[in-house]
């Protein structure tokens, strides 16, 4: 385990190394977007965004980003490996696939929130927010993580099966972006309630703000958080290794 994760992470550092300037350019691109959507949205409304509301859409910004970046990743993997004819190769590894594509998404991931970090700074001195960090925050981000990868996981199971996923993935992360930004988890109706547990992100990216602008978060929401990682993570294990099975009975391993 600890070759391969060295391995795929040499491969992460290499690809970094070779172009920076990808590197550069997505993190400007990060930045410039959400400048444009908060400076357009201050002049169209003529006013400016501010207190609990803007902390959402900061956070929740950077998240869906990251989010993004981690759910993509799976399923561009399987997609490129089928495109460049090594994915039987990686599949015939002594590791289950599922383990090998989740530790490439780790290194993956590692990659990208390390200069992820500068951008949210470039945020928070940008829109003169304040928000203190507190270890408890390193849970529901990681459990957020956790969902991104199990709905990757399953966005990689439909690659695997179908090769040429591109707008499918396109409308997970655009979906992403509704269930990140709504607060669907502040509402305490018990059908919100439900669907904030069922749904992806909600509660987590809720817990991680409340977390971040407060210190605090109720037990509610850590437990709407921790249930819906659990779920997502389990369903794209089990989705992956079906669709790998049904990949390798029917020979369509190295078709594209």
């Amino acid at each position: 385990m600890i070759g391969m994760l060295m391995a795929e992470w040499r491969r992460t550092v290499v690809e970094t190394v070779r172009y920076p300037l990808e590197t550069i350019s997505s993190m400007a691109t990060l930045f410039i977007v959400f400048a444009g959507l908060f400076y357009g949205a201050t002049y169209i409304t003529n006013s400016p965004i501010g207190g609990g509301r803007l902390t959402t859409v900061v956070v929740g910004y950077a998240v869906w980003m990251t989010m993004m970046a981690a759910t993509g990743d799976l399923g561009w993997s399987i997609q490129n490996e089928a495109q460049n004819g090594t994915l039987e190769q990686v599949m015939m590894f002594p590791w289950p696939p599922v383990v090998i594509f989740l530790v490439r998404a780790f290194t993956a991931i590692v990659a990208f929130v390390l200069p992820m970090v500068a951008v949210l700074l470039g945020l928070l001195a940008m829109t003169h927010i304040h928000l203190q960090w507190h270890w408890a925050a390193v849970v529901p981000f990681a459990w957020a993580l956790g969902t991104a990868w199990g709905l990757g996981l399953i966005v990689a199971s439909i690659a695997l099966l179908f090769k040429r996923i591109g707008q499918v993935l396109n409308i997970v992360q655009f979906a992403m972006l509704f269930l990140i930004l709504a607060p669907i988890a502040d509402f305490s109706a018990w059908g919100w309630r439900i669907l904030s547990t069922i749904a992806p992100f909600t509660a987590q990216v809720t817990l991680l703000r409340d977390v971040l602008s407060q210190g605090k978060a109720s037990l509610w929401l850590w437990m709407e958080s921790g249930i819906n990682f659990s779920l997502m993570i389990l369903l794209g294990i089990l989705l992956f290794i079906w669709a790998t099975r049904v990949a390798r009975s029917r020979g369509i391993l190295g078709h594209y």
